[in-house]
């Protein structure tokens, strides 16, 4: 009477790679499993009228537009003895995209405005804004805790990781226009005002 073997059934033995990719999974799982929800709250933005003063500038009280949820825009104008007019609207919101995702021009480009960008230092954005009888300058900047840092993929990447780790965070977008095309008087509100704000946020 013959015997017949019975082979067991043979397991694959996973490969080097495959190892590596299954640890890195386990240690991907357990840290999403650790991380907590996003931290949110509310947006903040400086209450303290001195931060916005200027010299040789005259300065209104803040208009706070909180109609959007999750963000806030606070208006300051600005006035000058000699006519000349400014304002300052910041955009502040502690939900990244809500801050990042509409460029600075966007508010002209949507209004039928050609636009032209100009050359500025670090993360500031300029441009002269122009339509039929009209002529806007504006200097922009984005920023949030770690300082202004622009809305490029930097920011991006900040910002997600921000929200894989539950980290609260002020992001906002400061912007000074005025209704003619004297970038410099931006440039100089821009360089007293702008400092201030990164400073305020990054507390």
């Amino acid at each position: 009477m013959s015997v017949v073997s019975v082979g067991l059934p043979r397991f694959a033995v996973p490969t080097r790679p495959a190892v590596v990719l299954m640890a890195l999974f386990a240690l991907t799982a357990m840290v999403l499993a650790s991380v907590g929800p996003a931290v949110e709250g509310a947006p903040r933005w400086p209450a303290d009228s001195g931060l916005y003063a200027v010299d040789g500038w005259s300065v209104s009280p803040a208009s706070v537009d909180a109609s959007r949820p999750g963000l806030t825009l606070v208006t300051h104008t600005y006035s000058r003895p000699d006519g000349a007019r400014a304002t300052l609207v910041v955009a502040s919101s502690p939900i990244a995209k809500a801050v990042y995702r509409a460029g600075a021009a966007v508010p002209f480009l949507g209004n039928g405005y050609t636009v032209e960008t100009l050359p500025t230092p670090g993360p500031r954005e300029a441009l002269i804004a122009r339509r039929t009888g009209e002529t806007w300058a504006q200097v922009a900047v984005y920023g949030e805790q770690r300082g202004q840092l622009g809305s490029g993929a930097i920011a991006w990447t900040l910002s997600t990781i921000d929200s894989i780790l539950g980290r609260g965070n002020d992001y906002y977008l400061a912007r000074i226009v005025l209704p003619n095309d004297n970038v410099q008087d931006a440039v100089t509100l821009a360089d007293t005002l702008f400092p201030r704000l990164e400073a305020f946020y990054a507390r």
